[in-house]
């Protein structure tokens, strides 16, 4: 398995992970959206502020109200002497009316309310039906048609209406009215109101929208009406970004008893309406579960206002940004994965979902549009993927790193590459060791005598004798020599100490080498002789060789300095020589100067050394 084979399949697990994310974002199938919606939920419950909104007013027709004045439907004079009050006696700005009449009351009464929503800026409810599969449509009262082309020259989107309930033919020529419909999502929750409703050709806008737009000849001067961009879609999401206690909301028996403070709702628009649960007036909001809709349409107004005064921006689009965050990091996590394996990869793949989610919050609070459970999904799509996929390759490389060096390296090194997790050790570098040769003296001679099963008993028991120390002191065995071996440190793992432990091993292998003499004179054997060389140098060591055969070696000067002086060592009557850099590096030995050396094929002289067991 090559790396770039490997390297293909965390990428493909990447891009799995990139165009889930895209097809989510487009399709929108309805398990996200509604993961989508409750995350946004929260995260709009968080930002909600409790400041104080005193640019409107709510006049709250509740249970005490209906106890004190009485029972609804109230008298048509008692609900204008309610809108008198507040616009004739404490200045409110405007009045919308989340109230729908669509009956005839007492005459004086009506007449009275027709002349206060001809000539103030009151805007009436009226509420468009948005059931298409209804066996009958609902058709009552008679609508008023809203402004002729509020959107301009722009590009909308109309949501269609298949019937109405609206206020009696007599309240018809007024000139402000606003839909109260609505069409809740899936889960119940309200969290869009229209922002165009066709039908009969004409379109109507929602209540809030049309009591800013609400223009009579009483009408004070007014921020400029909805941006024709508003009606790019045909819902608009709420932005319910104040808490419903932020609104100062007036029981309407206050008003009509008198005890409203002077000056207390001047200036502010004014929403009227009930939160009675006996008129069932009642639906789940993003804030609560059960949340009068007249604080629906008290948000609504709110975030107009914030729209109109530049502190909320428009809707926008977030796709973009959404797959530019996917891009970054989940490109990002393929080099994590690579580079710090699966255990960091998951905490990293963790991170980044904590990352979205502060994203994607800050995103929200701006208005923009887009699948907040897609990067959620995505990760999670790598974290089933990629770091399965890590933790198989990390398995199969360790296995196979296991198997390659455990021919060469002792057990506790094997461990020790195992737990660090570095599988490019193999791959060849340049690094300092200590070279060790040992090699049985006078092999041919001693073996020509004695049977061919004898030859082959004698060199195992002197290859277990030379390599078991080896092994035992962290050596690595680069390979057999016939009648001995090649050994060094450093390498795969790095060691201050290279020399020390190279000598510590040949000084082992000595003793070792005393017993099995010992055993073979006990058997009337004659006794061996062996010679022991130690170099350190630079060296290049790793797996090399063909596409046919591979070994883990070293090459380089001082593996040849090595060998040169391992065969020296009879020269000077001696079992153990060791050259001049490896003398330098040493910090445990005393060792003895015993001449100097001149390396064939080379001019230069080197000193050498040997060192005896304390």
């Amino acid at each position: 398995m090559t790396n770039n084979w490997q390297r293909g399949w965390r990428a493909a697990c990447a891009v799995l992970a990139f165009v889930l994310v895209m097809l989510l974002q487009v399709f929108q199938p309805a398990y996200v959206v509604r993961f989508d919606e409750g995350l946004r939920d929260i995260f709009v419950r968080l930002h909600a502020t409790e400041t104080p909104d005193e640019r409107l007013a709510v006049i709250d027709i509740d249970e005490r109200a209906m106890q004190e004045i009485g029972p609804w439907p109230w008298p048509r004079a008692k609900v204008a002497d309610l809108i008198e009050i507040l616009m004739i006696d404490h200045g409110a700005r405007k009045i919308a009316l989340d109230i729908v009449f669509p009956k005839r009351g007492d005459p004086m009464g009506d007449e009275r309310l027709a002349l206060l929503l001809t000539h103030l800026p009151i805007t009436k409810a009226q509420v468009l039906d948005y059931t298409k599969d209804r066996n009958e449509a609902l058709q009552e009262g008679l609508l008023s048609h809203g402004p002729q082309d509020p959107a301009g020259q722009k590009a909308v989107n109309y949501l269609p209406a298949f019937g109405y309930i609206a206020n009696h033919p007599m309240f018809s020529d007024t000139p402000c009215a606003g839909n109260v419909g609505f069409v809740p999502d899936t889960d119940g929750v309200l969290r869009r109101l229209p922002t165009l409703t066709a039908y009969d050709n004409h379109r109507y806008v929602g209540l809030s929208d049309a009591l800013l737009r609400c223009q009579t000849p009483s009408s004070v001067t007014d921020v400029s009406p909805t941006a024709p961009e508003f009606y790019a879609h045909d819902t608009w999401r709420i932005p319910y970004s104040h808490t419903q206690s932020s609104y100062t909301v007036v029981s309407a028996a206050d008003v009509l008893r008198g005890g409203l403070p002077a000056d207390f709702i001047k200036g502010r628009y004014v929403l009227i309406g009930s939160s009675s649960l006996s008129l069932g007036d009642r639906v789940s909001t993003p804030l609560a579960p059960l949340t009068a809709g007249l604080m629906v349409h008290a948000a609504a107004l709110s975030g107009l206002l914030d729209l109109q005064q530049g502190t909320l921006p428009l809707p926008r689009d977030g796709a973009p940004m959404l797959f530019v965050f996917c891009g970054i990091f989940f490109a990002l996590a393929v080099w994590v994965v690579l580079r710090r394996g699966a255990l960091t990869s998951t905490a990293y793949l963790f991170g980044i979902g904590v990352l979205w989610l502060a994203v994607a919050y800050q995103l929200v609070i701006r208005q923009y549009e887009f699948s907040l459970a897609a990067p959620l999904l995505g990760v999670l799509t790598l974290l089933m993927t990629l770091v399965p996929l890590e933790w198989w390759l990390s398995q199969t490389q360790s296995r196979n790193l296991r198997h390659t060096l455990g021919r060469y390296v002792g057990k506790q090194v094997l461990d020790a590459l195992t737990r660090s997790g570095n599988f490019e050790v193999l791959a060849p570098r340049t690094q300092r060791v200590t070279v060790l040769v040992a090699d049985m003296a006078d092999y041919t001679r001693q073996t020509s005598s004695i049977a061919l099963d004898e030859m082959v008993e004698l060199t195992k028991e002197f290859l277990d004798c030379i390599t078991q120390p080896v092994l035992a002191h962290g050596g690595t065995l680069d390979k057999y020599t016939g009648d001995g071996l090649l050994a060094f440190w450093g390498a795969p793992l790095r060691c201050e100490n290279s020399a020390d432990l190279a000598i510590d091993a040949a000084l082992q292998i000595l003793q070792d080498f005393d017993a099995l003499n010992q055993r073979r004179r006990s058997q009337g054997l004659p006794p061996i002789r062996m010679r022991i060389g130690i170099e350190s140098g630079e060296a290049v060591v790793g797996e090399m060789g063909t596409r046919f055969r591979t070994t883990y070696t070293a090459i380089g000067e001082c593996v040849n300095h090595a060998s040169r002086i391992e065969a020296a060592a009879a020269k000077f009557g001696l079992s153990l020589l060791i050259g001049p850099a490896t003398a330098e590096l040493t910090r445990q030995h005393h060792l003895t100067s015993v001449g100097s050396l001149t390396i064939r094929g080379t001019d230069a002289a080197i000193n050498v050394y040997t060192c005896s067991a304390p």
